[in-house]
């Protein structure tokens, strides 16, 4: 930031000096009617473009509308300066460069308040502006055109022919080319401000109206300059041109100074009611929208739940992106702690400390909505979760019924059967009775097993009868890898915990046994602050994305059931961890 300083101070030294270079080249011109006004009006014109645009460009240095202002006043400084001089080659340059300063003035009002040429007309136009700057004129030169009417101006230095006909088609090309994009570049601005949002339009009234008056004058004086140029009339309108050009800078000081002005006393007028009566809801939203100009604002709350920002209703919201030119978000803090979002035109970063004023001004009211829009929100969750909970319990059910059926059942089926033709071979044939009875042993055998994993799966009795830790090392000892239980609680947790942790480690390891190509993991359980933390890591390819299976789901699901939190860290190539937040008072 000091650099720029430093640089900005350095310009307007520069400028300081371009001024009296401008004074002294008028006052000792052989071709000056009054050169003490032409002097002041010159050096004050130059000067107020070039200071107030190197406070704008101070101001917002990322904004190109200050370098564009102070380039004016530059420009400004060649064309009066220059056509001064009593030297042919420094005042043929002087006419040469005298309209460049109103080429960088449209681009300038085009580029308002951004700094940036934003549609294809208005970069169409002002390419046009520069190409009728420094093309159209070197052939009425070179032609030797006549520059001046003033008995003791310098000729043209730069001619290489003498056809003063053939030189006039293009002085009268240039001058109509220049009229008609004058009367574009007015047409131009009132579109600007009619497409413009309500705190655009206020922001920007002072400059663009000045220069459509500009633009409609200079037109005039144009064209009444293309077809009759010995009328004295035509003074009129270039005297009104000036004179706009003139004011451009200060209206732009002005409309500043009317915005922060208006705004600083509506959020005045917001604090009076605020601290009178008790606004909330929409009422505090239109509040700050009327204390700000912005009919479009919108608020979104901080959910410390779901850390995520939520609407009044509970709702998540998405913020527009930092990149996006027509809307903005002022985060509001209260305590260093995250309360609300005001959604805004981006047209009011011009004072942001306006904003945050009247974000800070309103913070409790927004601290009291950001609690009942947290509260929708986790009742909103809560409601889905619930739901999506009962509808996995009825899946599961129906899947633990046809895995009876098909399994444990069939077997159960089989068993009788045997047990039958047993009975039948018992007296006639010991050894085939002997036979059927060893291979029902065997096929009872299976049915326990198949009704014990079917019985894990519901709720497996080990948590029940030893506790998490049994729990979790026998999940451990059944994984495919090696996995390592390094810390678990040695109290016991409440059941549903101590259940849904358990199921999270299970879903884990399954994952992990499918999917991650993994050689170890390891599970630690903690107590952190009234919550229990799960976690479970592994070495894997990583890649997992907790919304494209059910599994993960599901046990988000689970999770927020108990008010609890799923988080899935896997970035590819470097392993996979899961982690359950799960509130344990």
């Amino acid at each position: 930031m000091s650099s720029l300083r430093a640089a900005l101070a350095a310009l307007f030294a520069a400028a300081v000096a371009m001024a009296a270079v401008l004074v002294a080249l008028v006052t000792s011109s052989d071709h000056e009617s009054d050169p003490a006004l032409t002097a002041t009006v010159g050096a004050v014109i130059g000067l107020s473009y070039c200071g107030i645009g190197l406070f704008a460009w101070w101001r917002r240095p990322h904004n190109r509308f200050g370098a564009l202002l102070t380039g004016v006043g530059f420009a400004w400084f060649l064309s009066s300066g220059l056509t001064e001089a009593n030297d042919a080659w420094v005042y043929t340059l002087g006419v040469y460069l005298g309209s460049l300063y109103l080429a960088l003035l449209g681009h300038l009002l085009l580029a308002y308040p951004s700094g940036r040429l934003e549609t294809t007309p208005a970069r169409t136009l002002v390419a046009l502006a520069y190409l009728n700057v420094f093309l159209v004129q070197i052939p009425f030169l070179l032609l030797g055109g006549d520059l001046s009417d003033e008995p003791h101006a310098p000729g043209n230095a730069w001619g290489l022919a003498d056809s003063p006909d053939s030189a006039q088609v293009f002085s009268s090309v240039f001058e109509l080319v220049g009229a008609v994009l004058t009367i574009w570049l007015a047409v131009q601005l009132l579109q600007k401000r009619a497409l413009a949002s309500a705190p655009q339009r206020r922001a920007m009234a002072a400059v663009l109206w000045t220069g459509v008056v500009m633009m409609a004058a200079l037109a005039v004086a144009l064209v009444q300059q293309l077809f009759n140029g010995d009328n004295p009339a035509v003074a009129g309108p270039g005297v009104a041109a000036l004179v706009a050009f003139a004011a451009l800078p200060w209206a732009y000081v002005i409309g500043l100074l009317r915005s922060r002005y208006s705004r600083a006393g509506a959020v005045g007028d917001l604090v009076e009611r605020l601290n009178a009566q008790g606004i909330e809801g929409e009422s505090l939203r239109d509040a700050l929208a009327e204390a700000l100009g912005d009919r479009s604002l919108a608020l979104a709350f901080w959910s410390r739940g779901s850390e995520r920002y939520v609407d009044s209703h509970g709702q998540p919201v998405d913020l527009p992106p930092a990149t996006s030119r027509s809307r903005a978000v002022t985060e509001i803090e209260r305590e260093a702690v995250p309360v609300a979002a005001i959604v805004h035109d981006a047209a009011l970063l011009d004072e942001p400390g306006l904003v945050r004023a009247a974000g800070a001004a309103a913070a409790l009211a927004l601290e009291n909505e950001r609690l009942e829009a947290e509260l929708k929100a986790r009742v909103a969750e809560l409601q889905v979760s619930r739901a999506k909970v009962i509808e996995v319990g009825f899946q599961e059910r129906r899947a633990l019924e046809r895995n009876l059926h098909d399994g444990a059942q069939q077997r159960l089926v089989a068993l009788s059967l045997q047990l039958g033709l047993a009975k039948t071979k018992l007296r006639d044939d010991p050894d085939t009775a002997e036979r059927i009875l060893d291979g029902a042993r065997i096929e009872l055998a299976s049915a326990l097993e198949e009704l014990r994993e079917l019985a894990r799966g519901i709720h497996p009795a080990i948590l029940t009868d030893r506790g998490l830790t049994a729990a979790l090392e026998a999940l451990a000892a059944r994984a495919p890898v090696p996995v390592e239980v390094e810390d678990v609680p040695e109290d016991r947790m409440p059941t549903p915990v101590e259940a849904v942790a358990y199921f999270v480690v299970a879903e884990s390891l399954t994952n992990m046994a499918k999917y991650a190509e993994a050689e170890y993991a390891s599970v630690r359980v903690l107590r952190e602050n009234g919550y229990a933390v799960v976690e479970i890591e592994d070495n894997g390819i990583g890649g997992a994305d907790p919304s494209a299976g059910t599994g993960l789901r599901g046990l988000a699901d689970r999770l927020a059931a108990l008010d609890g939190r799923l988080e899935v860290d896997s970035p590819p190539g470097v392993g996979t961890t899961v982690r359950a937040r799960i509130p344990c008072a």
